[in-house]
């Protein structure tokens, strides 16, 4: 070994991660499209309740508005992926260029979302797929059987613990395949959920609305309930209209958005397994590829959707609860879609391509997590168990089977707890943090580490000022914008209750004193052993 290895070995694991870089930019970019918009999941479940929590709520507008904020964000974190390619991503960045306890606190942010964004998608199989799709089959085809089992995974907190549970050990076996084995099963499972997708487009382009009411009326009508009139009198929906210039429904829209648009640059956790992720024009093709594949198609499939059904339709169906509405399946986009022309076939089609979507939105979730543990244990302040990796797949088997015992743990208590929801909307106001600690380290890297940015894809000016400085500076402002917003709009992170307004600070608080004690307490184990990790912050880790 060179004096060189000799000296990485004493301040890392090994000399090499033991990781491999397969990943094309293909799977990089169907990786970032379903970790932050996955189109069949977010047109189901993400979009249309805005409608009602903000009436007035303009969801075409507000993706176009989410799609511009994004692109400084976007371009911030394609240059510091460029410039320091490691697994870990903002962890190594932030650890190297500002603090260590910086970095394992904007990364416990990025970590908590990939965690209950993957039991959320665990859960989300089997109460808004699987379910559903087998109730509007049931429905459709007036099979009560299919209705009950159905009913079941929808409302039976054992058969939803079923579903999810099946999702996460599905998933662990796929990740601990290897990274090549991964992305197979990713690609797969979008390019089918993408099929019903494209059919459901298709369908709606060509069903007229007249067809819809029509198919619509009579299904409702067997299961006693009323016309699309009816539904639409029974919400007061007859005046809803969308208005984006109405601020008190636009701003918590666009926070409520940009919680599941905000994450299209999360292959930066894969860039220790990306080929050329030293890239810079590499880089931001594959983040500006997924942000424009998400809205271009999210605002086709609300367009098609509100051009079929109608806005006041779509507002008075999910108002909750509508007597008029009788049908046991939910409003739910691949079931209205199908409805506009209730074909058989067609429907088999794009309820069963809508299964495929949870798959890849909790391989993406759960993908960040296990090489954030990876990265830690590399630089020793974690067990070093935590980055082995098997010589035969090249996959972190500990990690993986350490984070998905966590998402199993998670899952079953996001289905017998009533807070769930509103955690969610906490991991917004998380990732809020995270991108501002970024965007700090951005705006810090030419001059603390002046001898590295230099030589980086990041030393890039506009009219002579470093575009890190831009970037990072509009990155803060946008996202403490969307902090104050949460505060404005109870209903967002205060669970409809104003009083509730200290659940925010000590949420952050909470946040930055976890993240900060991750760092001190193993640097205070690891020195009464004599070792000093904080030499290792100095280098960067080998690939």
């Amino acid at each position: 070994m060179t004096a060189t290895g000799r000296s990485q070995s004493r301040l890392f694991v090994r000399n090499s991660t033991g990781l491999v870089r397969t990943a094309s930019a293909v799977d990089a970019t169907i990786f970032n499209a379903v970790i932050s918009a996955p189109i069949g999941s977010t047109l189901a479940w993400s979009i249309f309740f805005t409608l009602v929590a903000f009436p007035g709520a303009d969801p075409v507008g507000v993706l176009v508005l989410t799609a511009i904020i994004n692109i400084p964000v976007l371009i911030m974190f394609a240059l510091l992926g460029a410039s320091m390619p490691r697994v870990g991503g903002d962890y190594v960045w932030v650890s190297r260029v500002l603090s260590p306890p910086l970095a394992l606190i904007s990364n416990l942010c990025m970590i908590m979302g990939g965690l209950l964004g993957a039991a959320y998608f665990a859960k989300f199989f089997s109460i808004f797929a699987l379910g559903p799709a087998l109730v509007a089959l049931g429905s459709l085809s007036h099979n009560h059987t299919l209705i009950s089992w159905g009913s079941s995974f929808e409302a039976d907190k054992t058969w939803i613990v079923i579903g999810a549970l099946v999702m996460v050990a599905l998933q662990t076996f796929i990740l601990i395949r290897g990274t090549k084995s991964t992305f197979r099963w990713q690609n797969g499972a979008f390019l089918i959920a993408m099929v019903g997708m494209v059919v459901a487009f298709i369908v709606l382009a060509v069903a007229s609305r007249h067809g819809f009411d029509s198919n619509f009326n009579t299904l409702n009508k067997s299961f006693g309930g009323g016309t699309v009139q009816k539904v639409i009198s029974a919400a007061n929906a007859s005046h809803a209209a969308p208005n984006l210039g109405n601020m008190s429904a636009t701003l918590p829209t666009l926070f409520s958005i940009q919680g599941f648009m905000m994450w299209n640059f999360w292959s930066v956790y894969m860039s220790g397994e990306l080929k050329s992720a030293s890239n810079r024009r590499r880089q931001l093709s594959i983040m500006f590829g997924a942000l424009a594949f998400d809205v271009i198609l999210l605002v086709i499939g609300a367009i098609l959707l509100f051009h079929v059904a109608g806005y006041n339709f779509m507002y008075a169906v999910n108002v909750s609860p509508n007597k008029a509405y009788a049908i046991p399946s939910g409003p739910f986009y691949p079931f209205l879609a199908a409805l506009s022309v209730n074909t058989p076939v067609i429907t088999v089609i794009i309820l069963g391509c809508f299964l495929f979507w949870s798959l890849p939105s909790m391989i993406a979730n759960s993908f960040m997590p296990i090489r954030s543990f990876f990265a830690w244990s590399f630089d020793r302040l974690m067990p070093e168990k935590l980055a082995d990796v098997n010589d035969r797949t090249h996959s972190p088997v500990i990690a993986i089977l350490v984070v998905n015992v966590i998402i199993a743990a998670l899952t079953i208590w996001s289905v017998y707890s009533n807070v769930f929801q509103l955690v969610l909307g906490l991991i917004v106001l998380a990732g809020c943090l995270g991108v501002v600690i970024v965007a700090a380290a951005a705006i810090a890297l030419p001059r603390r580490r002046p001898d590295l940015y230099r030589a980086s894809p990041a030393n890039v000016k506009f009219l002579g000022i470093p575009v890190l400085y831009i970037v990072g500076t509009l990155s803060i402002a946008i996202f403490v914008a969307l902090a104050v917003v949460s505060t404005q709009y109870p209903a967002l992170v205060m669970n409809g209750n104003s009083a509730n307004f200290w659940w925010i600070p000590a949420w952050f608080g909470g946040l930055i004193v976890v993240g900060a004690l991750l760092y001190y307490i193993p640097r205070y184990i690891r020195a009464r052993r004599g070792i000093n990790v904080s030499f290792v912050y100095k280098e960067l880790p080998p690939e």
